[in-house]
Formats: C-alpha cells, structure tokens, sequence
C-alpha cells in the first residue's frame, strides 16, 4: 500500500486525538491556538508579513481564529437533547 503525507487537517487531529498525554494535547493544542491568534492580530503588518502572505492577511486570520475561539461555536447533535420533559 503506497501512502501519502497527511494533510494540516490530519495531522492536527492525529496530534489531538493520538498523543501519549491524553486530553492534554487537546489544551495544548487550543492554548497555543488562542496565545498566537491573540499575538498575531494586535501586530503590526510588518512585523508578520513574511513575503508569501501579506501581514494584513495575517492579521485578518488571526482576528478570525481568535474570534471563533472566544465564541461559543455549537453543532447539531441529535444525541444532545436540551429538553429533559
């Protein structure tokens, strides 16, 4: 069977769902996330551009990523069920 690299995707589930240290790889994960959006979006674009993605467009990810992580994202789950009656 040949095989292929992982794609971002996979290796951050591989790394949050495989990891010796359990749940703890998930914080780490979430942490770091939440640390390096926050740091990226009050730069300035000079400092995070790096000749490939313009520092505005840094700044606009990392905005987005910290916003999402400081909201309450939800999913639908039928197996969730709120009403208790």
């Amino acid at each position: 069977m040949s095989k292929r690299p992982m794609t971002n995707i996979e290796k951050l589930q591989h790394i949050m769902e495989y990891s010796s240290y359990g749940a703890l790889a998930q914080l780490f994960v979430m942490d770091a996330l939440h640390k390096w959006s926050e740091r990226v979006s009050k730069a300035s674009p000079d400092d995070v551009g790096n000749g490939v993605v313009s520092g505005e467009a840094w700044i606009g990810v990392a905005k987005e990523i910290h916003d999402k992580l400081r909201s309450e994202l939800t999913i639908d789950d039928s197996e969730c069920d709120d009403d208790p009656f």
